[in-house]
Formats: C-alpha cells, structure tokens, sequence
C-alpha cells in the first residue's frame, strides 16, 4: 500500500509516468537513492520526507517481527531439547 501511494503521489506531484513514478517510490523507500531521479518541487520534497520515515519504520517494524520470531523459535528449541 505504501509503495501504491506513493507511486500515485509521485506520478501526481512530479508529473512522473507511473512506472517511473514506482520506480522513485521504490528506491527512495528501500533508501538506495542513487540520485538519477529525485524529486524537484516543494511539495514532492516535503512528501518525500515523510515517506521516507514511513518506509523506515516499516521496515525497523518488519526487521523487529522476524527477530522476535527467531528469538521465539530459538528459546522453544531449547525447551524442546532439555
């Protein structure tokens, strides 16, 4: 949904075609930025922002949940071996 809207937001703002639009969604929420595309008005910049701190608490979110599940696993395969 993330990259749904921002795509959308990009293609609106910047006056991007949808896949270039995607294209600017995805490396700017996996933070690649390799700087051949960026956003240039206001608006876009500003949008980008908060993006960008979405997609990063996203992502700590995901990193977050396959680290308990490990930790979980780990702890029930020690109580399964004693």
């Amino acid at each position: 949904m993330t990259l749904i809207s921002g795509t959308i937001f990009y293609s609106w703002a910047e006056s991007l075609s949808l896949f270039d639009a995607l294209y600017l969604s995805f490396i700017t929420l996996t933070t690649i930025g390799y700087g051949d595309m960026y956003p240039v008005t206001a608006i876009g910049k500003a949008f980008t922002m908060l993006y960008v701190t979405v997609g990063l608490g996203i992502i700590s979110l995901f990193i977050s949940k396959l680290a308990s599940a490990e930790k979980a696993r780990k702890i029930s395969k020690r109580k399964d071996t004693h």
